[in-house]
């Protein structure tokens, strides 16, 4: 969506003013007032003043948007707890600060006579009145000056937020009635989603738009998230019209077709009763040696066989088939040490403590429930229990009508794994932080330096680095951790944050070589030493024989999909690296680095030249991760190859504030892709987009 765009304002005791934002590149100077306040000269200088009360003073003048201020008016706005005198005075130094910081760098940008004050509007580009690619709030950091100050601000952003909201609400709505390209509609919608998470009518115009794609899976994990964000957010379940639409959804065949077609229920054989197998059948070297491994690399989880209460035993396979899904569906994200099903067929209908059971096979939590069939409705209650307390962490009931037992049971498995997943590796960093640290193992820090590796702070980031080292301190044979250590540095030279990459490109290639020297059979070690090659070396050959190793290790190695098609979609083999990230992103929903996947996903079909779709991923990356760099130059360059110059060059703004040192001869020199057409049209785009060319 283009900056250029109208804005109607109604000011207290003025008229509706209406004005044309210019494109950020016609403007002299720039402030920006979403999220952290900056004020940037036409030369580049900051020119923010340093006191507070200052920094609010000019905010006042610019969300004015040109109207002069009298200055009583700022001055019980700013200073309501002092007397007259005191605010006057206060108000004399505040304005010759800003006089002198301002004015001082931009003549004539803030005038200021005997009774009014006024910034020149049009000598500046001001971010609240353009559409803001991120969701933060007005003025991030500015409540609590006043009591006066916080009641106008709080007017302000709702003001921001409703004009915000009825700008991307219009842009969608035309869309919708020019029956534009669903991908189109997806990125609008998106666009409005991320503003507002809640928003039920961009959600079901992003379902609509993502069937109309031919990718149903992605629509039903949208609906998810919107009735998760739906009740943590606002305690509501979903509106009858949108769960209208996911009872459609749930009819529709997996075609691309704009006409959905209603699905005929599959015909389902009953099952066969199956032999209990041994309580320690499938626990590969016994029992006693996984509890150990297990403790010190991450949490093991067993899923018990699930009572059926159903009234005819013929359903029995189904509560046998769901069990098995969340096995599958558990074993595909990192970390998570899951039981066989052959060895917990020993506590079908049994009542025994979770300690117990916890003891025996040697894990730290267990998924428990029952269901019952009902005519056409199967009701299901789930329960997570932590064995080493006794105490149940989570429950859900579910009651899901249904066509297709296998099929309705395929999809409960997943909706479960979706809620326990999260808040599993929420409570295994709960654990890890509230521990003192002469308890921490080497899997606790570990935890925390993931954490902190995701973040979107450089200074949380960059702390990482100390907690990954005393993890290995405490394990030197830890491949896991060594392997993230040298992702640590890949990362760390792919946001442009490196003040030495030839010293980060060392140490990644160390601590990978490391990881493969400690388990040459860990899939995260071969894969990041492939991606290593590939990012860091521009050593394809090599990348792919690495990722083919890990693959025949673990073939749902998702990390490994996820980089070879990122090297693919370097070197512009689209159509590969669209096939292989679309597994990876199936095989790993819920990973901590899905806003990776969603990046790596964009730069797949921009070399498969589906820019629209590209422009959907990478709005989907900045909205779970809002530093991560590789998908703001994403986002310039499908925007950008789409057509859409504008919506380009607002991210370009957004990505050199991130990554202020820029150049397209940085990307050159750091892209892996760089000698390909590919690379060279890239290096063409952002040269066109305004990147500077040389440092």
């Amino acid at each position: 969506m283009a900056n250029s765009i109208t804005n109607i304002r109604s000011f207290p005791g003025g008229q509706v003013k209406v004005s044309r934002i210019k494109a950020a590149s016609e403007i002299k100077s720039k402030i920006y007032l979403v999220g952290a306040m900056r004020a940037v000269a036409p030369g580049g200088e900051d020119i923010l003043p340093r006191s507070r009360k200052t920094r609010a003073l000019l905010a006042c003048l610019c969300l004015a948007q040109g109207e002069r201020v009298s200055r009583s008016r700022l001055a019980g706005l700013l200073w309501d707890r002092s007397g007259d005198a005191q605010a006057r005075m206060s108000l004399r130094h505040a304005l010759s600060e800003l006089n002198t910081i301002v004015n001082g760098r931009v003549p004539g940008l803030i005038e200021i006579d005997r009774d009014l004050v006024r910034l020149d509007a049009g000598a500046c580009w001001i971010d609240a009145f353009a559409v803001p690619e991120h969701s933060e709030r007005l003025l991030e950091d500015f409540d609590g000056i006043s009591s006066a100050f916080d009641h106008w601000l709080t007017i302000e952003r709702v003001q921001f937020e409703d004009r915000l909201r009825a700008t991307l609400e219009k842009e969608l709505n035309r869309l919708i009635e020019e029956n534009a390209a669903p991908e189109l509609r997806a990125a609008a919608a998106r666009r409005l989603i991320n503003f507002e998470p809640t928003h039920e009518g961009a959600v079901r115009s992003l379902i609509t738009a993502f069937v109309e794609m031919g990718d149903r899976a992605q629509a039903v994990r949208e609906y998810e998230r919107c009735r998760t964000a739906l009740h943590s957010m606002l305690d509501l379940t979903p509106s009858k019209e949108t769960v209208a639409l996911y009872e459609a959804l749930r009819l529709m065949s997996q075609s691309r077709s704009t006409a959905p077609k209603h699905t005929q229920p599959a015909s389902v054989e009953p099952g066969k009763p199956r032999q209990q197998g041994d309580l320690h059948a499938g626990l590969p070297n016994g029992r006693t040696e996984i509890r150990a491994s297990n403790s010190a690399r991450g949490p093991s989880i067993a899923v018990l066989p699930f009572r059926d209460l159903s009234a005819e035993t013929r359903h029995d396979y189904a509560a046998d088939g769901l069990v098995e899904d969340l096995i599958e569906a558990l074993s595909r994200i990192p970390t998570f040490f899951v039981i066989s099903r052959l060895s917990t067929l020993t506590f079908r209908n049994q009542d025994r403590l979770p300690q117990e059971v916890g003891e025996v096979l040697g894990v730290q939590y267990i998924l428990s429930g029952s269901m019952r069939v009902i005519g056409d409705r199967l009701r299901l209650t789930v329960e997570l229990t932590d064995t080493h307390r006794g105490a149940a962490l989570w429950s859900s009931k579910l009651d899901e009508q249904f066509f297709d037992l296998i099929e309705v049971q395929n999809r409960l498995a997943e909706a479960i794994v979706g809620r326990v997943a999260p808040y599993l590796h929420a409570a295994e960093l709960n654990r890890a932080r509230t521990r003192g640290p002469e308890h921490l193992d080497a899997y606790d820090l570990f935890l925390r330096a993931q954490e902190n590796m995701h973040n979107s702070s450089r200074a949380v980031f960059e702390s990482s680095e100390r907690i990954f080292d005393e993890a290995i301190a405490r394990d030197p044979h830890y491949a896991t951790a060594l392997a993230w250590r040298a992702y640590w540095h890949v990362l760390r030279v792919g946001q442009g944050w490196s003040p030495d990459p030839a010293l980060d490109t060392a140490q990644a290639n160390r601590f990978a070589r490391r990881a493969v020297d400690c388990d040459a059979l860990e899939p995260m070690a071969l894969a990041v030493q492939g991606h290593v090659a590939s990012y860091l070396h521009k050593d394809f050959d090599l990348a792919f024989q690495r990722f083919e190793a890990a693959l025949r290790v673990n073939p749902n190695a998702a990390p490994a999909w996820l980089w070879s098609a990122a090297s693919h979609s370097w070197i512009g083999n689209g159509s590969r690296a669209v096939e292989e990230i679309n597994r990876a992103r199936a095989l790993s929903p819920y990973d901590p680095l899905m806003y990776a996947y969603n990046s790596v996903a964009g730069m797949a079909y921009l070399a498969d030249g589906q820019f629209e779709r590209a422009v959907e991923f990478g709005l989907r990356s900045i909205g779970e991760n809002r530093t991560y760099t590789s998908s703001y130059r994403l986002l310039v360059l499908a925007c950008m190859l789409a057509g859409r110059e504008c919506e380009a060059r607002a991210h370009l703004c957004q990505l050199l504030k991130l990554e202020p040192d820029l150049t397209v001869e940085r990307y050159r020199r750091r892209f892996p892709g760089s000698a390909t057409p590919t690379g060279q049209l890239y290096c063409d785009t952002l040269a066109r987009a305004g990147v500077p060319l040389f440092d």
